[in-house]
């Protein structure tokens, strides 16, 4: 149990330390790099065609002769208006600020009609103000003109993360929630928005979605589809093909950087086809993510930390490779898992200190091996365990098993009648035939409690056959009890026994100086309490139905009943095991009986109960016992759900 705990403290100790590199700008850029690197694997798509681009580039620089330092004359913005009205354009989004009066007010007030003849949407910024010694954030709107006639006003920041954009805009204060962002903006109705955490889905390289060099959509002469502007939502901004000098402001970092890097309105530009679509990369909220990394890599950490290092290897080496294939599977349909931190730096890591402390530990596991045992089992048994030590684990290991316990009826009585020492030599001659039959059986002692025994079978050394040892040993004592007592040397002793069948955890538990090999679990319990319930039916040996099942060989036995113990509220049914079969119509009668108790018959189980005590038989405790219970059952009530069950509310 302490290995255990101490390998579930490492393990756990293992996720903390993920964790915190996780949330760490180094864990960070890691994870990004594979969601970039399953871009690339994927390579460009088609977009879905809802959003055009006209360009605010070189050639039009140069065909309009705009110096580049200079911002676009707002005339020729009203002209773009109406040649996208004119080829059928749903809304046109300017990435483009327009926060001043212009030269010329005429010209200013051209750009707002045309404005209002198509649905626009304008940029606004957020600006920083002085204001008594502090800075004040406020939102920089478009010229009123401007405000007024645009159909919407949206943010035009990108949340940029070391030079990269991969999220959409998300609101980190109050003012950013007044607004939308211009790829919200651009929808006719608001659908459902992503989260702060999710990706923006990249369709490829820069000039993927659909653009138009400015000045080719002004010049009427320029053949362009018909179909290109048609019903499409329409972004124009600046879009180099160069991102040097005041132009890199605007250009950022995305999956597909080696092809140069995407300006912000092929940005926005792609968001709009995200949201329209619904398709963009999701992923789970953080303290989700966080909670399932940690216990993945617990469960991994302890996984590595309990098997030897030649098996770790080969895990070690299919883990990034699985977790490669499955996060690209998932993230082609659609949702980001990470998992590279922790496949290509924490794991490898783990295996290094679990491959140390495998070798630490299995020497001294040698040492130990070799004395555990002694007291414990019989001799051709040691040997048995010193040719296949495998079969020992220090520390618990979860078997199929069964237990025994027995207890001597009345021991407290007899021994205040005798001195100490005569109690000791009593005690020492009884457990020298009980434990001489437990050996004699492949039996495992496991330890005296007082004047009890506890013993197990299917362990340490696995035998298929456990029950019926168990239940041929139990036999076994009862003989050799009678013999004791035949001997006089001491009081008559009768011993009871209990045995049930289940999963146990069975091992050298307790502290790495002092250990004992034990067994404990629920399995464990219900054995001892089954010895205790002999005291009720006056029988000697009881076994519960998994001990039964489990039989190779028959065995004389008699059903008792159905019963629930003290503590536990599942049922099991008991039998009595018997050195010799009951006569026919004696045991048909018992079990008319208890049919018909099971059955609410009470005045029929009553007389057949009473009918087997009207003779000499050896079922007169338990007739007296369930005629007891029917007396009880009558008078207290019925439980709507009762089954012929026996509830125990003591031990």
């Amino acid at each position: 149990m302490k290995r255990l705990s101490l390998l579930i403290l490492i393990a756990a100790s293992v996720g903390a330390l993920h964790m915190a590199l996780y949330l760490s700008p180094w864990g960070h850029s890691l994870e990004m790099k594979f969601l970039d690197l399953w871009f690339h694997l994927r390579g460009p798509l088609s977009p879905p065609g809802h959003v055009a681009i006209v360009a605010m580039d070189e050639d039009s620089y140069k065909t309009l002769d705009i110096p580049l330092n200079q911002a676009w004359p707002r005339a020729l913005h009203a002209k773009l208006l109406n040649r996208l009205k004119e080829l059928g354009a749903k809304r046109v989004v300017f990435d483009v600020l327009f926060l001043d009066p212009g030269s010329d007010s005429t010209v200013d007030e051209e750009l707002a009609q045309s404005m209002s003849a198509l649905p626009t949407v304008l940029g606004a910024d957020l600006g920083k103000t002085e204001e008594r010694n502090y800075e004040k954030e406020e939102i920089l709107f478009p010229l009123n003109i401007f405000k007024e006639k645009a159909e919407k006003i949206a943010l035009v920041g990108l949340p940029e993360e070391e030079g990269h954009i991969r999220h959409f805009l998300s609101r980190n204060s109050e003012l950013e929630s007044q607004l939308p962002s211009l790829s919200e903006a651009a929808l006719s109705k608001r659908e459902f928005l992503p989260s702060a955490r999710d990706f923006i889905h990249y369709y490829g390289p820069p000039r993927t979605i659909p653009t138009y060099s400015y000045d080719q959509v002004l010049e009427k002469e320029f053949p362009i589809n018909p179909q290109f502007f048609q019903d499409k939502i329409v972004f124009v901004g600046l879009s180099l093909r160069t991102a040097l000098g005041p132009a890199e402001k605007d250009a950022y970092l995305t999956p597909f950087s080696k092809d140069g890097r995407m300006f912000g309105v092929e940005i926005h530009a792609t968001a709009t086809e995200n949201l329209i679509t619904g398709q963009w990369i999701r992923r789970a909220p953080k303290y989700l993510e966080l909670g399932v990394l940690f216990l993945v890599t617990w469960l991994l950490s302890l996984l590595l930390l309990s098997i030897s290092p030649v098996p770790g290897i080969f895990f070690l080496a299919g883990a990034p490779s699985l977790w490669a294939l499955a996060a690209y599977e998932i993230f082609l349909k659609g949702l980001f898992i990470p998992g590279a931190l922790l496949t290509t730096v924490i794991l490898p890591l783990n295996y290094l200190g679990s491959t140390l402390l495998y070798y630490i530990v299995i020497q001294r596991k040698k040492r130990q091996l070799e004395r555990a045992f002694q007291f414990y089992i019989s001799p051709e048994m040691a040997r048995e365990v010193a040719r296949n030590p495998e079969a020992l684990r220090l520390g618990g290991e979860k078997v199929m098993a069964t237990a025994m316990f027995t207890d001597i009826e009345g021991f407290t009585e007899k021994s205040e009648s005798m001195a100490p020492e005569a109690v000791a030599h009593m005690l020492n001659a009884y457990f020298t035939e009980v434990m001489n039959e437990i050996f004699e059986k492949k039996g495992t002692l496991i330890k005296f409690i007082g004047d009890a025994v506890f013993a197990l079978w299917g362990s340490p050394i696995k035998t298929p056959d456990h029950a019926q040892l168990a239940c041929e040993t139990a036999l076994s004592i009862q003989k050799e009890i009678e013999k004791f007592n035949a001997s006089d040397r001491f009081p008559s002793l009768k011993t009871r026994i209990g045995l049930h069948t289940g999963s146990m955890v069975v091992g050298n538990l307790g502290s790495s100086k002092r250990f004992d090999f034990t067994a404990i679990g629920d399995s464990i319990n219900l054995a001892s309490r089954v010895e205790g319930i002999n005291k009720y039916f006056g029988t000697d040996i009881l076994i519960t139905n998994s001990v039964l099942d489990q039989l190779k060989r028959p065995l004389p036995y008699l059903e008792l009943g159905t019963i629930q113990v003290v503590g536990k509220k599942e049922t099991v049914t008991v039998y009595s095991l018997l050195h010799a079969p009951l006569p026919d119509p004696l045991r048909n009668r018992w079990l008319e009986a208890l049919q018909q108790f099971k059955n609410r018959q009470w005045e029929e189980a009553s007389k057949t109960f009473e009918k087997l005590l009207s003779g000499s038989t050896p079922l007169k405790k338990p007739c007296e016992f369930y005629l007891q219970q029917i007396k009880f059952l009558r008078s207290s009530g019925i439980p709507q759900a009762w089954k012929g069950e026996i509830i125990f509310s003591s031990k």
